[in-house]
């Protein structure tokens, strides 16, 4: 109700100030200020509840203290006495005192006493909880920010003042630069000897001044060998050396990890503040590699992560730099030393600090920086091998020798690292990047096609490794490559085209991804169980690897030979083609299921038989013989590959896939020994006689006379799965007899050239006939009626239908023998003849039903006999009246009038509770 008085006020309101839209504001603003209302007094409440709650836990906690057994006894005399007289003089209470309470076994104990109630054993305390790792951003703000920031700040804005007066003094003031430079350099030693007397009394601001100073010195130098030549490079280099030197031994002195960062930054910025675009790389890259080794000299006695990140990032971008803008190939020589030189040094200084560990404390904590180290183990060997390719990429194979070589590399320092606890860390790393970098070999030395193979059979060996050795990354790495060698394909494929001669890189590379794929997910079969207790989540998870890694096997196999197959086999062999691969590759994964004890790779071969049905579709759609165009050969090796397989496999799988497999099978059979019947008899008459449709009846119906046998049921394959041949196969093959006899009544005209039309005795009737006589007995066999025990009515209903088109189609025929009258559905509609002769087949049929329903007490029957008869009426008004002069007409209407009395005396309806009994 409130809400609904504040928004109907507002409402009003804003309708008073504008019209229509003001009501809509004014409402939403009356629901917001109730809306605001509410929320301030439960604001309100839930700050009482919380100081309550807090006044509660803030009162001292009163724990009972439980009395010893002898405290429990009975009080002294003297004390009983003078207890009783207490109680004497005392009022009777009218309850028991808190002093005495009942126990359980009923007797009344004295209660402590509330002196001694309020006393509470001592509680040990707890050892304070370590707060959380800070993160990495956390630790960079509390750098910057933490401590004297003002300090820090007027250090950097100096010693940025101090480059610009050097640069502005060469270019306006005329005092020689001896003495600049001079100066310059005496400030920085000033600000030295100042920051050494603070250290004790001011740490921070004496290591700041300090840090500010050899940044100085750093700038100094490189001027003065740089752009004015003071110095040479023996005397320059030394210094430089000496100031490293001098850096690092104040920072690790003091340990003042401040001191480091602010001198390495500052030598780091020096040439970038002056530079005037020369380009003298060997200089630049000699005092930068002066630098580093300053900083490894620091990160032997201190781990301070974040300096040797500074180290590496100035390093390898401002080396990146240059090398995009300035490199030529007369710098490649020097280039490639200061490459090399930096690598190994920054690999030193990633080792380094796993060695301060052991040296202070083998079991203290990871850092909280340490994705510092992560950086280096992966950002350094990235950096390098970019800049290397950048040197080497124009020479043949340059970057496949360079990618091998850093192989080497990290796998040796894996091998040297794993015997070490302390560098298990930088052992899975380097097993990780040297895999990589091995892996890059490939694609750099050979084509994307041959990239395929070997990058499959590289995953299957990481595999292996990986879960053998129960880790997680190799197996990771190894699924990467075996995905990444599909990728590697497609790009060959599109790079260079279709293969030209039969053996060729795509056939041999597609076949060694396949072999790598399912050795692969056969390593994981027997060794996944025992890494999965060892080795976390990814093998628990694994189980999903293996049949993936089968399917991918699988794809490619179909991969490769359809790439075979498309380039090399004609046209009208390729179906003969694939039924022969789809063969071959069921036999090969039967094989490996048999003999290696594999469940799981004989499942693929479950879609063999249905890819055969599916080919002989193709070939009922096309009317192609099956044995033609090198049919002749495939479907028998097709036909045994599937014996060979429900015979292996079949046992072993589910039993909805074994029925399905085992019937696709023999309907397989049925559909090649139709098409090969309708090829026999094609050539025996047109397209309209009745040799071409006898063709397709002779193997179908023969299996399905022979199937319900309980003969059959006996033998194998049947015995095999009973249900998939009687009653799903035998399913199939009715409904395909049934279909048949409808389309062979519509489409046949019944000539048997040489043999003359004799109604239900030609050829065409009799195998109708025959049909029908299978379906029935189908139909009445065990198997069926225990389907359809449901549904009683069924088979009779489907072959009274079939029968009723068989009679119309029929009578059509004998009135085309006999009567001239074309087999044609616009031939039949016009002709009076058949007109009649229909009208009183449907009369005599529907008077038939009856009776017989009559007969039975089958009302069903009878009302289907009547259905018909009203057809035959309505057909009579509106078909057959409009020729009532004629004699035909005249015949029809007679014939019917008399059959409906004959029908209407002899065949009455069945009254309700008249029931059939069968006789």
């Amino acid at each position: 109700m409130p809400v609904f008085i504040a928004v109907i006020a507002g409402g009003l309101i804003g309708a008073i100030w504008s019209n229509g839209f003001g009501a809509l504001i004014g409402a939403a603003v009356g629901w917001l200020l109730h809306r605001s209302v509410q929320q301030g007094r439960l604001i309100a409440s839930l700050q009482a509840a919380l100081k309550a709650l807090q006044a509660k836990q803030a009162a001292p906690a009163v724990l009972p203290l439980r009395l010893p057994p002898e405290a429990m006894a009975p009080p002294a005399p003297a004390a009983a006495n003078l207890v009783g007289s207490a109680a004497a003089a005392a009022p009777a209470p009218m309850a028991a005192p808190r002093s005495a309470q009942a126990s359980p076994d009923g007797l009344t104990r004295p209660a402590a006493s509330p002196a001694a109630a309020t006393i509470a054993p001592p509680i040990a305390p707890r050892r304070p909880t370590p707060p959380p790792p800070p993160s990495p951003l956390a630790s960079l703000k509390a750098w910057l920010f933490g401590g004297n920031t003002i300090v820090k700040a007027g250090v950097g804005i100096l010693f940025i003042g101090l480059a610009f007066l050097a640069k502005f003094a060469t270019e306006r003031v005329q005092v020689p630069v001896e003495v600049r430079l001079a100066g310059i350099a005496a400030v920085a030693v000033v600000l030295l000897v100042i920051g050494w007397r603070l250290r004790v009394r001011r740490a921070g601001y004496a290591q700041v001044l300090q840090g500010g100073a050899v940044a100085v010195l750093y700038l100094t130098l490189f001027v003065a060998f740089r752009f004015y030549g003071v110095l040479a490079v023996g005397p320059v280099f030394a210094l430089m050396v000496l100031v490293a030197a001098l850096a690092a031994a104040l920072a690790v002195l003091q340990n003042a990890r401040a001191l480091a960062v602010i001198g390495a930054l500052g030598g780091f910025a020096a040439p970038l503040l002056i530079s005037t675009g020369s380009g003298n790389h060997v200089a630049l890259f000699s005092y930068y590699l002066v630098l580093d080794l300053g900083i490894a000299a620091v990160a032997w006695h201190r781990t301070w992560r974040s300096l040797n990140l500074i180290g590496f990032l100035g390093t390898f971008i401002v080396a990146t730099a240059w090398g995009v803008l300035k490199y030529q190939p007369a710098h490649y020589a020097s280039s490639q030393g200061f490459l090399i030189a930096f690598f190994l040094l920054f690999v030193a200084i990633m080792l380094m600090p796993a060695r301060q560990q052991s040296v202070n404390d083998p079991t203290q904590p990871a850092r909280s920086d340490a994705w510092v180290q992560s950086s280096l183990l992966f950002g350094l060997p990235t950096i390098t091998f970019a800049l290397q390719h950048g040197l080497v990429g124009h020479t043949d194979y340059g970057t496949a020798v360079s990618a091998l070589l850093l192989a080497a590399f990290y796998v040796a320092l894996a091998w040297w690292a794993r015997s070490r606890p302390r560098l298990a860390l930088n052992f899975e790393a380097s097993l990780a990047v040297g895999t990589v970098f091995l892996t890059l070999v490939i694609p750099f030395a050979l084509d994307a096609r041959s990239t395929a193979g070997a990058w499959a059979l590289e995953g299957a060996g990481l595999v292996w490794l990986g879960l053998r050795q129960a880790r997680g990354l190799a197996r990771a790495f190894g699924y990467a490559l075996l995905l990444l060698a599909g990728l590697a394909m497609l790009l060959g494929h599109d790079r260079f085209g279709a293969p030209t001669a039969f053996f060729n890189a795509y056939f041999f590379n597609g076949l060694m991804a396949a072999a790598a794929s399912l050795a692969a997910a056969l390593f994981v079969k027997r060794l996944a169980q025992p890494a999965a207790a060892s080795a976390g989540v990814l093998a628990r998870s694994e189980g999903a690897a293996e049949p993936l890694l089968i399917a991918w096997g699988t794809l490619w196999l179909l991969a490769a030979a359809a790439l075979q197959i498309d380039s090399f086999v004609p046209a009208r062999l390729q179906s003969a083609a694939w039924l022969a691969c789809f063969s071959g590759t069921a036999l090969l994964y039967t094989l490996l299921s048999v003999r290696l004890a594999w469940p799981r790779v004989g499942l693929p071969p479950m879609a063999h038989a249905p890819l055969h049905l599916l080919g002989a579709l193709s070939s009922a759609v096309a009317l192609k013989p099956p044995f033609e165009d090198g049919g002749l050969w495939a479907w028998p090796l097709a036909l045994l590959a599937h014996g060979v397989v429900v015979w292996r496999l079949a046992p072993a799988w589910p039993a909805v896939g074994r029925e399905v497999v085992h019937a696709f099978g023999v309907l397989v059979l049925a559909l090649l020994g139709a098409l090969q019947g309708r090829a026999i008899t094609a050539a025996w008459g047109d397209a309209l006689s009745a040799w071409s449709w006898l063709g397709w009846l002779v193997v179908p119906a023969a299996l399905l006379w022979l199937l319900p046998r309980p003969a059959t049921a006996q033998r194998w394959p049947v015995s095999a799965a009973p249900a998939a041949y009687q009653w799903i196969a035998a399913l199939v093959l009715t409904i395909g007899l049934l279909l048949w006899t409808l389309l062979a009544n519509l489409a046949s005209n019944g000539s048997a050239a040489p043999l003359p039309h004799v109604p239900l005795l030609n050829p065409l009737d009799l195998g109708i006939g025959v049909a029908l006589l299978a379906s029935w007995r189908w139909l009445k066999s065990d198997a069926a009626q225990r389907a359809l025990v449901r549904s009683p009515a069924v088979p009779t209903a489907v072959l009274g239908v079939a029968g009723f088109v068989w009679l119309n189609a029929m009578l059509v025929r004998a009135f085309h023998h006999y009567g001239g009258v074309p087999f044609q559905a616009d031939a039949w509609v016009h002709s009076l003849a058949v007109q009649t002769g229909i009208t009183l087949l449907w009369s005599v049929t529907a008077l038939v039903l009856m009776w017989l329903s009559a007969r039975r007490a089958q009302r069903l029957l009878w009302m289907v006999g009547a259905a018909l008869l009203g057809a035959v009426v309505l057909k009579l008004l509106l078909v057959d009246l409009s020729g009532s002069g004629t004699v035909t007409r005249i015949v029809s209407f007679i014939g019917v009038g008399v059959l409906m009395l004959v029908i209407g005396y002899v065949a009455p309806l069945p009254g309700k509770g008249d029931r059939h009994v069968s006789t």
